[in-house]
């Protein structure tokens, strides 16, 4: 996680330092809320807040009253929630928060269940951090070592897949048939859109041109690394004959309305053609291979090699 973040920080061009307070990843450096931007899609990362640092529970005390002065109002809730480590108590580090705050916000008051502001805080005996939650992150879990393959058409049940296979962490090779230029496009934007949420190191876009699929292709997927998954789903029907014993479809029963709600989460217009899965008797195809960050589509089309 901690590499992940690393990586994406320098490619987002904000100038950090990464360490881990208990459960906590914290991010030191000038820009805190460009850095809260360019974490908020991660998987493993739950929640960003941005803050403070302090050396003592009574300069915790003091900055979180500064933070309160900003973001809190008079009868407005709170909530804190604290870890502390290096036999320092989460309890007493929550306790020094609370006090802080209601110190600096008269008539404020707590409320765990749905706040108007959350604080969280972190103390690991010799340096902590408090801040305040400004953006959810995806959750998940953080990037593995194992891979899988996805096919992606471009369309918006195959984004779902792909980024649903990095949200569980897998790394993921996306797999794409070139029929026409238009969904070549759109999954060069997926995958544009995907370095920018996860360590690019984890991903690798893999262009399959000839005809539509064939035995020999199916023999491909089937040696690939890992699993391979497809974005087959119940309203567009079973997975092809060709790919079955081949390609595992995960996301299978998952209602619709998901599949929008999730595709709209990832900022990008899909190819609405249908994809071509039968076998035309062609069994040639090329392979054309692209990973490594890109700042564009057209730096991925271009570096497809």
């Amino acid at each position: 996680m901690r590499s992940s973040v690393d990586t994406l920080l320098r490619a987002s061009r904000v100038s950090a330092r990464v360490r881990i307070v208990g459960g906590s990843l914290v991010v030191e450096g000038t820009e805190p809320l460009r850095a809260a931007a360019a974490l908020q899609y991660t998987p493993g990362v739950a929640w960003v807040a941005a803050g403070f640092s302090f050396h003592s529970l009574s300069e915790a005390a003091k900055v979180s009253g500064q933070l309160a002065s900003r973001y809190l109002r008079r009868g407005q809730t709170f909530s804190v929630e604290a870890e502390g480590e290096g036999g320092v108590a989460a309890s007493d580090v929550g306790g020094v928060i609370t006090s802080g705050v209601l110190e600096s916000v008269k008539g404020a008051r707590v409320h765990s269940e749905s706040p108007k502001v959350r604080f969280r805080a972190a103390f690991g005996g010799k340096k902590g951090v408090v801040g305040i939650e400004v953006r959810r992150g995806p959750g998940g879990v953080t990037m593995g070592t194992r891979w899988a393959t996805c096919l992606v058409s471009g369309g918006a049940h195959s984004s779902v897949l792909a980024w649903a296979a990095l949200l569980v962490g897998f790394r993921v090779r996306l797999v794409h048939l070139k029929v026409a230029d238009g969904g070549l496009r759109a999954v060069a934007r997926l995958y544009a859109e995907l370095c920018r949420r996860v360590d690019p190191r984890g991903l690798r876009l893999e262009v399959m041109e000839g005809a539509a699929l064939s035995e020999e292709l199916a023999n491909y997927l089937a040696k690939s690394r890992g699993q391979t998954f497809g974005g087959f789903n119940a309203t567009r029907g079973p997975v092809p004959a060709v790919l079955r014993g081949v390609v595992e479809a995960p996301l299978y029963l998952l209602p619709e309305e998901t599949f929008a709600s999730e595709f709209r989460s990832l900022g990008i217009r899909a190819d609405d053609s249908e994809a071509q899965w039968a076998s035309s008797g062609n069994t040639s195809f090329l392979v054309r291979a692209f990973d490594g960050w890109a700042e564009d589509v057209s730096a991925i089309l271009d570096g497809l090699r």
